[in-house]
């Protein structure tokens, strides 16, 4: 385990930002070297990899996969690997995540696989939403299209190794909605002579924010507003725009969407209603991840036999996740792991994954990879 711990506390002293895990793949390339896949691809969705392991005899693939990219968070623990570089850190624990999926590496070197094939997917720009789509593109095209994928996420304020699992949704949809307002231009001196958006802004955030509770839906749905700009700062001048940005959040892809045509409804009748021309577009698009129930099940066996305590979850999980992309292309899971009930949240500044950790996620995904090999 020194080895592997060593790993983390590297990547954790050098993270990189979405797109930009360029260091991070030369760390990993030389320490997966030493362990000899039977192929290592590169270029998965830009500096990912994509890592094989063949079995003795054929049959089913199986994809497991760890994000490579950090986020734009200045850490403020007081560690001897403590990030090096200012204004981002590993506080989401993915620096524990590649460690974990290196750590399968090994194991499947020093105890081969019987049957089937795993891929160890090492991708990147998880967090800005990007890196799941293009790597699936890029393993069809090499023709690596797994019949399972698996994913876990270390979570806090769990008993340490627990599993949590959804029934079945894991995490909810979420978008990002941009709403751009176009009125005209006046002095300052004379508003009356221009058309200035900022009393239809603040009406359309009102309309906004009161979507939730206006209309009818299944389960929980949000909306959450993260940047407003009317105009620019001139203060000679009556503006002519404006830019709203919300976060759309849903259970249910369902209500995802009528949230989404609600939002749009108001939005236009708000701009026809005050004279305003009107463009809308939707970014960081993700749907909720719904997780296979017989993996679900195999999971949570899998969880028993290593007697680990298991956590369903009363409602899914608010944040959203880009590995609900894979759900398109063969059974899938994402499960929690259980990283310590005291704690930091998840990107919190504070937030350190736990080398303890690491073992716990080797042994569990180790299982369901040579169970699922197996069929």
């Amino acid at each position: 385990m020194y080895e592997l711990i060593k790993l983390r506390h590297e990547l954790h002293k050098n993270p990189e930002l979405s797109g930009n895990e360029n260091k991070t793949e030369e760390r990993l390339k030389s320490f997966l070297s030493r362990y000899k896949p039977h192929k290592l691809y590169s270029n998965i969705a830009g500096v990912g990899m994509a890592v094989v392991y063949k079995g003795k005899e054929t049959g089913p693939t199986v994809l497991i996969r760890c994000e490579m990219d950090a986020v734009p968070i200045t850490e403020q623990n007081d560690i001897e690997y403590k990030s090096h570089t200012h204004g981002i850190s590993h506080a989401c624990g993915h620096d524990g995540h590649m460690a974990i999926v290196s750590g399968l590496a090994v194991r499947f070197f020093n105890q081969p696989l019987e049957k089937g094939k795993v891929i160890l997917l090492y991708q990147p720009a998880e967090e800005n939403g990007t890196g799941a789509k293009a790597s699936i593109e890029k393993l069809k095209a090499l023709e690596l299209v797994p019949d399972f994928a698996i994913a876990l996420h270390n979570l806090p304020k769990y008993k340490m190794g627990s599993v949590i699992l959804g029934k079945y949704t894991f995490t909810a949809a979420s978008k990002g909605i941009i709403i751009k307002l176009k009125g005209r231009n006046s002095h300052a001196a004379f508003p009356e002579l221009g058309l200035n958006p900022a009393a239809a802004t603040v009406e359309l955030i009102q309309h906004l924010l009161s979507l939730t509770t206006n209309y009818k839906y299944k389960s929980f749905v949000l909306v959450t507003l993260i940047h407003v700009k009317i105009g620019e700062v001139a203060f000679g001048t009556s503006p002519d725009s404006a830019v709203i940005m919300a976060t759309l959040r849903a259970f249910y892809d369902s209500d995802m969407q009528l949230l989404s045509n609600n939002a749009l409804k108001i939005s236009r009748d708000i701009a026809i209603k005050h004279g305003l021309a009107i463009e809308t577009e939707y970014t960081n698009v993700f749907p909720a991840l719904v997780c296979d129930p017989k993996l679900t099940k195999v999971v949570e066996q899998i969880a028993l036999d290593q007697n680990r305590e298991i956590i369903y979850l009363e409602e899914p999980n608010r944040w959203s996740e880009d590995f609900t992309y894979f759900t398109s292309l063969c059974p899938t899971i994402l499960f929690g792991l259980g990283s310590g009930e005291n704690q930091p949240d998840l990107h919190s500044p504070n937030y350190d994954f736990p080398d303890d950790l690491i073992k716990d996620g080797i042994d569990i995904l180790d299982a369901i990879s040579r169970k699922l090999t197996s069929f």
